[in-house]
């Protein structure tokens, strides 16, 4: 079946609260030794934190932190380019930041070196897709969505109703051109395990890795998804960081226009020469023939989308949020547990997205909490996916009747999933 996958200033008594967890983070002159200030800043490219997605997890992670009295102090900036990305790091390592969050895709360089440069601080890197050769103060949360890719596309074949569905991954994706294999592997395995309903489906552009890879800018995502809705695709699934944002776009000018069009046939229905009730729109009393009507309800719905970030059904404006068939979260706290010892938040288990030296935490490499940058972590990286629980596919309910019994296709792609880990094992 293809690649293998697997704020405000607080109080005395609070700061005190957190002073056995964290230590050497920026002590005052002026505050007595056992007295702990901590920051969190962090830098999200190129969404910002406002994205229903991982910059919007990790902003509610640290506001989270402040709340229970973790963190002290936060900062954040939204950038768009490289050297926007190394000159927020750089100010807020000269401001003295305990932790330095960097988030998305792209900048490793940047962040590279200035831990280097500022080796008593910590740097925490989410979603962004490093690699191992990294300083020793630069920790990093990653998540493995080519499962998710999978089931992605085994929901959508399921979904379609024109028979055709389209995926995009932005550059600087980590995994891009796995994530759109595995898409059209899911696809293809919905075909073929569907032998009531004769799946016929067609990805656009499928196997072609450069058109389905779009720059990471919502203008980008925006032409992107109006070509493939152009092309018949009624699912949208977009990976990246601003690229989706686009694609959101796209859905709320479509249905904008719908609306418009609705306004204007209800104000036509409803003038001086309109047909009287129980008549067609040709003004008989018809049969529903009659040509001219307006748009069908087929052509009038808007594509279904396929999130990833976020619980779209429930964190994106109105109506796209109503398009949202599924949508695949990275559990960021969970992720950010099991890097920081002391991380505040519940659910799911750390341990099980723990990773020393490359390999999964088991009985040959155990995390050891150690001290970097003046904080105490557990491990220096951690990678979450749908078995371990870092990610959840969450199918979204109350959808429309073409879509009844979608939860229970992708239970079946997960099984699937199953039966080919098990043969490999």
């Amino acid at each position: 079946m293809g690649p293998s996958r697997r704020s405000a200033p607080r109080t005395v008594g609070a700061v005190l609260a957190v002073s056995a967890l964290l230590a050497g983070c920026g002590d005052s002159g002026e505050e007595p030794a056992s007295i702990v200030r901590t920051s969190a800043c962090a830098v999200s490219a190129p969404s910002g934190f406002e994205d229903a997605g991982v910059g919007a997890a990790v902003l509610e992670q640290v506001r989270g932190a402040v709340r229970q009295g973790l963190v002290d102090t936060t900062s954040t900036q939204r950038v768009s380019t490289p050297a926007q990305t190394q000159a927020a790091l750089e100010r807020f390592a000269a401001d003295g930041c305990t932790l330095t969050l960097l988030v998305g895709p792209g900048g490793a360089g940047a962040l590279s070196q200035v831990a280097q440069e500022v080796p008593d601080r910590a740097f925490l890197a989410v979603g962004a897709g490093i690699g191992a050769d990294q300083p020793d103060n630069v920790l990093s949360v990653d998540f493995d969505l080519r499962d998710s890719a999978f089931l992605a596309g085994y929901a959508a074949a399921h979904a379609t109703t024109t028979g055709v569905v389209a995926v995009s991954v932005s550059t600087g994706q980590a995994d891009g051109d796995t994530l759109l294999a595995a898409f059209d592997e899911g696809v293809v395995a919905a075909q073929e395990a569907d032998d009531e309903n004769d799946l016929d489906v067609r990805v656009v552009q499928q196997g072609m890795v450069e058109a389905r890879t779009v720059e990471d800018t919502s203008a980008a995502g925006r032409d992107w998804a109006e070509d493939a809705t152009a092309d018949g695709a009624d699912v949208l699934v977009p990976f990246g960081s601003a690229s989706p944002q686009g694609v959101v776009e796209h859905l709320s000018a479509l249905a904008q226009e719908q609306d418009e069009a609705g306004e204007e046939d209800e104000a036509a229905d409803s003038g001086p020469d309109s047909a009287p009730a129980g008549a067609d729109a040709a003004g008989t009393a018809g049969d529903g023939d009659a040509e001219g009507t307006g748009a069908s309800a087929e052509e009038s719905e808007l594509p279904y989308l396929i999130w990833t970030g976020s619980d779209g059904s429930k964190s994106l404006p109105t109506p796209v949020r109503k398009q949202v068939i599924a949508s695949i979260v990275p559990q960021v706290g969970t992720a950010m547990r099991a890097v920081l010892t002391g991380w505040p938040g519940t659910g799911g288990d750390p341990d099980a997205l723990l990773e020393v030296d490359g390999e999964p935490v088991d009985d040959a490499h155990e995390a050891m909490p150690e001290v970097v940058g003046g904080l105490e972590v557990r491990s220096r990286r951690a990678v979450g996916d749908l078995d371990n629980g870092g990610v959840e596919l969450v199918v979204s309910d109350g959808v429309l009747s073409p879509l009844t019994g979608l939860g229970r296709a992708v239970s079946d792609g997960r099984d699937l999933l199953e039966e080919e880990d098990a043969e490999a094992s």
